[in-house]
């Protein structure tokens, strides 16, 4: 039996929201970064965080490179947060316009592979929503949706199912 757990990077909570339901779908734990257990025991490792700006955020980079002296030899899924939706393009280093979801899975890949020595399943998830605004009501936007979680869930029920095969 393949052992998993769920570890995530969340500020205002939406990304913790998201990596309970992966979790949930999984059967398995889930912890943030300030509670990663001992990972030996674990055949993957489902990581996740959140964009800023259509990159990483400085917390979630610096949690992904902790995270990465105990991940060798482990399978690992990826799943981000993020407060805008994908359909916008940011120019990268090589002026090559790249939607916020490729930006941010190619960082974090390069943060927790750069030993070369994890295996990233293609297997992913992500939950945009909409752009917060100063003065809104917070109460009626933001994310994640009802809908969201159960693909979220589903995510996880996914990785269950491949892991068992």
């Amino acid at each position: 039996m393949v052992k998993a757990i769920v570890l995530y990077n969340s500020r205002t909570g939406n990304t913790k929201k998201v990596a309970l339901k992966i979790a949930e779908g999984l059967k398995v734990e889930s912890h943030d970064k300030r509670n990663i257990p001992d990972l030996k025991d674990y055949d993957l490792v489902v990581l996740g965080s959140w964009v800023i700006m259509g990159r990483i955020s400085f917390g979630g980079a610096r949690y992904l490179r902790k995270v990465r002296k105990k991940i060798a030899g482990k399978k690992i899924a990826l799943f981000f947060t993020s407060a805008g939706p994908d359909e916008i393009h940011w120019k990268t280093e090589n002026k090559v316009p790249k939607t916020i979801k490729e930006i941010m899975f190619e960082s974090m890949e390069r943060i927790v592979n750069k030993n070369q020595n994890v295996t990233i399943l293609p297997e992913r998830f992500y939950c945009t929503g909409a752009i917060r605004m100063f003065g809104q009501d917070r109460d009626k936007i933001g994310h994640p949706t009802d809908e969201e979680l159960e693909q979220a869930k589903a995510f996880g029920e996914q990785l269950k199912e491949l892991l068992e095969d």
